[in-house]
């Protein structure tokens, strides 16, 4: 999926579509026809297969069309130096997801009733081959094939992964020889080069932050999201895109434009693929400083027993009013709660000097000042 988005009114400038992420696709395989090297694919790369330490000296084709490892299969339980091992590596920049292994794997037919190991698990370098995949009997016949399903911990993985096929609880009968052969080893699945981020940007002009970004890559996007947070951990989500716009665009521009309190705010990009991955965005900060919304009016000078005036609030809530002398000294102070629209308040204060003061008014982080003068 190669993506260009622009969005704003729904106006795409750059169409293109969403390429399909194939999980049945074939990414990789190993033929084992006289050999081991493996065949990737555009964007993957196959390793060559190997046997472990324990039978290494035991493999070997056979007609040019199969290999086998021979000799020293565990006849109980599992000898972690005893596997087949294969890998698969993602072009640079790409994510690998392998839905399913398709293996043609079998026991030796030699002997009366065939021989080798009864049981095989296949397991991976994800837990350093800790547990398994998949598990399942062995017989003399390698058709159909043996199917090991992979599940979500195989999806997007961003470099080399390593599968190790083990056997074990091996019999030989009659004439038989203690051999794992394997045929046709088949990866299904996906090589994408995963959604990122070409530029992301916010910026504040007055009251609105205009968000612009775009994104570019390969995947399928399920949903897109704005967040927004006032404290940089506590992100909401504001804006969210999803469908057709996504799957004819790639560049985005957003206005939010919600009234603000002052301060610094957070923006980041949720992205949301149809596999469930989930990434972000680097974080974007930009701050707002607004008017205030209140003002303040001095109604007369008074004698120095009474100082009042005029406060003109856009916005109901407490307001704190303090009166300081030129010396920066607090000399009165008043709470009050305040409707919207204009009010006349007269301070408590103490009988003060002439002269010239600063009365201060606040509400929250708005803050307005202007002079009183005592006669």
């Amino acid at each position: 999926m190669k993506i260009v988005i622009c969005q704003k009114m729904f106006f795409f400038l750059i169409p293109s579509v969403l390429s399909a992420t194939l999980l049945n696709a074939q990414i990789a395989s190993w033929s084992f026809d006289n050999t081991l090297s493996g065949m990737g694919s555009a964007s993957s790369i196959a390793g060559n297969a190997s046997l472990g330490s324990t039978i290494a000296s035991g493999g070997a084709f056979n007609g040019g069309t199969v290999y086998y490892g021979g000799g020293n299969w565990p006849m109980g339980g599992i000898d972690l130096n005893a596997y087949l091992e294969f890998s698969i590596t993602p072009s640079a920049g790409n994510t690998l997801t392998i839905s399913s292994l398709a293996m043609q794997i079998r026991r030796s037919t030699t002997g009366s009733s065939g021989a080798g190991p009864n049981t095989w698990s296949l397991r991976s370098s994800l837990d350093a081959y800790a547990t398994d995949i998949a598990s399942g009997v062995l017989t003399a016949n390698s058709s159909p094939a043996t199917i090991a399903t992979l599940g979500v911990a195989f999806m997007n993985l961003p470099s080399k992964i390593t599968f190790r096929l083990y056997g074990y609880n091996a019999t030989i009968s009659s004439g038989g020889l203690n051999r794992f052969v394997y045929d046709n080893i088949v990866a299904n699945g996906s090589t994408i080069l995963p959604v990122v981020f070409d530029y992301f940007k916010v910026k504040s002009i007055g009251q609105t932050a205009d968000i612009s970004w775009q994104v570019g890559g390969e995947g399928n996007l399920l949903s897109l999201k704005i967040e927004r947070a006032s404290d940089g951990v506590n992100f909401q989500s504001i804006k969210q895109f999803n469908g057709d716009v996504l799957e004819h665009t790639t560049s985005f521009e957003y206005s939010d434009e919600l009234n603000h309190p002052s301060g610094n705010y957070e923006y980041r990009i949720q992205l949301i693929s149809t596999d469930g991955h989930i990434s972000y965005s680097a974080i974007q900060t930009i701050s707002f400083a607004i008017e205030n919304s209140f003002q303040l009016q001095a109604i007369n000078t008074g004698n120095g027993n009474i100082v009042s005036f005029r406060v003109n609030t856009e916005i109901a809530g407490n307001y704190i009013f303090s009166l300081y002398n030129l010396n920066g000294n607090r000399v009165a102070v008043k709470n009050a709660w305040m409707g919207i629209g204009s009010q006349a308040i007269q301070l408590d204060n103490r009988p003060l000097k002439s002269g010239i003061y600063i009365l201060l008014g606040e509400n929250g982080n708005q803050k307005t000042s202007t002079k009183i003068i005592v006669l």
